[in-house]
């Protein structure tokens, strides 16, 4: 059984993948993602899971696109209907995160979290306030929607990239996070991309509050990579049960991404924590199996595949 939780891994069948695969078209690597020319949900699992990943998280988002600093972003369209309907059919390795636009131009937010929640059965929902409408994730506009969230007892994916999150760099810093999370204690928060490059705050943040976990993606590679090995493998302030593995797939491919990440120097015992005992956690599906077992499970072995 593979064991790895992977907290960004979008889905790329169907129509669901339109927006990557249009993105990746235009950089020229759409034919590095095998399951994207195909498009078919079999081709998804079997590239996944040829990468060690055992449940990919597929928050891909539904929301006004952004022109960001030089960077130009079109809308995000995914369907949470089609989302839902893959992890009815694959619950142990698919969980659906609902895109809320929280702009409320293509649905009513409101609305749409309760339609998620009560009628597909989603608990992860996933937001981008910097792309639209355009505010920084502690606006108090926003509240209403973490409160709701809050109540249903869910967890909320908060695009948090410096680089590409928001109208300006300052949009990612940690301070908005803790803000939401000090006023929402009981919203679990998860902070894709894990804040860069505000790296050693962003740790902080998550040290200090129990209820924020980063996945930093491929930015564990950019500046503050030292930072953030020497946090989780020194374990400070119980670091080690806060970071989350996540790979942005399919804008990087899976499996030189997977064999890299442990390839890393990590000591060995904080490896069932960061590749999936943490994102039980974050995403509370404790209660249910194989998550109950993992819970359990205190080995994570490197095959000879990745030795």
């Amino acid at each position: 059984m593979h064991k790895i939780i992977d907290v960004r891994c979008r889905f790329t069948g169907g129509s669901s993948a339109e927006y990557y695969r249009n993105q990746l078209a235009k950089s020229g690597r759409l034919q590095m993602i095998e399951s994207l020319n195909e498009g078919t949900e079999e081709a998804f699992f079997q590239e996944i899971s040829s990468a060690g990943i055992g449940t990919a998280v597929s928050a891909s988002g539904f929301n006004p696109g952004a022109r960001l600093g030089k960077y130009t972003f079109p809308d995000r369209t995914t369907s949470n209907e089609e989302l839902a309907d893959v992890a009815k059919r694959n619950p142990a390795q698919f969980i659906a995160c609902a895109g809320l636009d929280v702009s409320n131009t293509f649905h009513n937010c409101m609305d749409e979290i309760e339609r998620c929640y009560f009628e597909l059965g989603i608990h992860v929902f996933g937001i981008e306030p910097g792309r639209a409408p355009g505010c920084n994730p502690a606006d108090k506009s926003l509240f209403d929607i973490y409160r709701k969230l809050e109540s249903l007892d869910c967890t909320v994916i908060i695009q948090t990239s410096g680089l590409k999150g928001g109208p300006f760099l300052h949009y990612a810093h940690p301070d908005h996070i803790e803000v939401v999370a000090h006023h929402f204690p009981n919203l679990r928060i998860i902070c894709a991309h894990g804040c860069y490059p505000y790296v050693r705050e962003a740790i902080v943040i998550a040290m200090r509050r129990e209820n924020i976990w980063l996945s930093p993606e491929g930015y564990l590679w950019h500046l503050g990579h030292e930072d953030w090995m020497r946090a989780i493998n020194k374990n400070f302030e119980q670091f080690s049960h806060k970071f989350l593995f996540g790979s942005a797939y399919p804008l990087t491919p899976i499996k030189p991404f997977v064999e890299n990440f442990l390839k890393l120097e990590w000591d060995k015992s904080v490896l069932p924590r960061i590749l999936y005992q943490n994102a039980i956690q974050a995403l509370n599906i404790g209660q249910k199996e194989p998550f109950a077992t993992l819970m359990k499970d205190k080995t994570f072995e490197l095959t000879p595949f990745y030795n």
